[in-house]
């Protein structure tokens, strides 16, 4: 790489006053201070700042594909009867006989009364009690309510039993021939639920309504 002295490239520019010169001076001060830069800090700043201008050209693509989509208008929920002929009325069943699917921190979990859920973190204390309302389905052995996305009138009660972290996991890196190793163990914080109770409602709707399956 050819250098020119700064002193040099100073004599060049010193009777020019437009704006373009300005840029060109502007732009021979950020080589010049690169240069002055020690090649190690260089590589070092590069490898901590490149991941993070990656980071933020990822969450910026994110948000353009997010700002494109259209959402989905919410529709209520649909209700399917578990009989061959259409009836009249639904009763609602035992606490035991009704599980749910629903979602925390963007996982879905198929629980029933008195399960126990292990999901990732939530920033709640020790014996308090939780509202889930992010249902997606709900069933028991008369009837099943679809969520679209959700299902409306239902919730899930749950108790926080523990905040813990889950079992260890190795991570081993190895690359053959360089003789570089790395042996690493990782515990991930998790919570421990406990669900107490699942509440839904059923609208009342006619008879023609319940639709039978075939």
């Amino acid at each position: 790489m050819l250098r020119i002295p700064l002193r040099f490239m100073r004599s060049l520019f010193a009777n020019r006053t437009t704006e373009w010169a300005k840029k060109d001076w502007k732009e021979v001060n950020e080589i010049h201070q690169e240069s002055q830069i020690d090649p190690l800090y260089r590589k070092m700043k590069y490898k901590w700042q490149h991941p993070l201008e990656l980071k933020k050209q990822y969450r910026e693509r994110r948000e353009e594909r997010e700002k494109s989509l259209e959402k989905v208008p919410s529709q209520e929920g649909k209700l399917v009867i578990h009989s061959v002929t259409p009836i009249e009325s639904v009763a609602l069943p035992r606490d035991d006989q009704i599980f749910a699917v629903l979602k925390i921190s963007g996982f879905q979990y198929k629980v029933t009364k008195d399960d126990l859920v292990m999901s990732e973190k939530l920033p709640y204390d020790i014996g308090q009690q939780i509202v889930f309302e992010t249902v997606m389905l709900l069933g028991t052995p008369q009837y099943t309510l679809i969520g679209r996305p959700v299902v409306s009138n239902a919730r899930v009660y749950a108790t926080v039993e523990q905040q813990t972290l889950s079992d260890k996991i190795i991570v081993f890196k190895k690359k053959r021939r360089k003789g570089y190793k790395k042996n690493k163990g990782h515990r991930q914080e998790i919570t421990i639920l406990r669900v107490d109770k699942i509440e839904h409602e059923i609208k009342d709707q006619p008879a023609s309504l319940f639709l039978p399956i075939r």
